[in-house]
């Protein structure tokens, strides 16, 4: 059986602007007082979008939550643009590659399901995803591995297992989600680590860039054969 592919966003397919993404987040905080929180230098690499905000809010009630990430989604569908976004060498080859190939690709992400959808449609990207798991309802990213399995099931209909699961991110973090749930890791450097760095963390393959990413995928399939 073909694997099915999921991806990262943030680091992995396409950049948000910093400026853009951290502006808009600060002004947010300081709405709702929290005027002390410098977000520019804060690590949120491979982080849920759930587990961000809950730390920068202190752990906050379910109503506060609420009202923040409301306010968060408006304020980046209202000021993100297709300008604010690089979309990396590579990616909409190796999309392509594997549209052509009828493979089930998804989105394994810790963005809210919205923010993801605000970022892709901006760059033309939405269309090429057809299920994923998305930051919304858990804290831990190791969490979100069982809901894309499920939901891949559920759509496509085939008897998939997690070793046919191939997760591919740009930091330790999506490298340990995969290896959670017996999936295949496979990581490229365009976010904030280096090479060594995701080599060091054990992937099961490091790529400079998703321009590697066909080839990586020829030699794979042969290597299932």
């Amino acid at each position: 059986m073909q694997p099915a592919y999921l991806f990262d966003i943030d680091g992995t397919l396409l950049k948000v602007r910093h400026k853009v993404n951290r502006t808009l987040i600060q002004r947010i905080l300081e709405r709702f007082g929290f005027n002390h929180i410098d977000v520019a230098g804060l690590d949120f690499a491979g982080k849920t979008d759930r587990d961000i905000f809950s730390e920068l809010l202190k752990q906050p009630d379910v109503d506060m939550f609420h009202q923040v990430k409301q306010l968060y989604l408006q304020e980046l569908e209202r000021n993100l643009s297709a300008r604010d976004i690089h979309v990396y060498n590579g990616v909409h080859d190796s999309l392509d590659y594997l549209r052509e190939r009828a493979a089930w690709t998804g989105l394994l992400t810790g963005n809210f399901a919205r923010a993801a959808k605000i970022k892709l449609a901006a760059t033309g990207l939405l269309e090429r995803f057809r299920f994923g798991a998305f930051g919304d309802d858990h804290h831990d990213r190791n969490e979100l591995p069982p809901s894309a399995f499920e939901e891949l099931v559920r759509h496509s209909g085939e008897p998939f297992r997690p070793s046919d699961l191939i997760i591919i991110g740009d930091t330790p973090r999506d490298v340990e989600c995969a290896r959670s749930f017996g999936s295949v890791a496979v990581a490229v450097a365009t976010g904030s680590y280096s090479y060594e760095e995701l080599t060091d963390c054990r992937a099961d393959s490091v790529l400079h860039s998703l321009e590697e990413f066909p080839e990586w995928n020829e030699r794979y399939m042969a290597s299932r054969a």
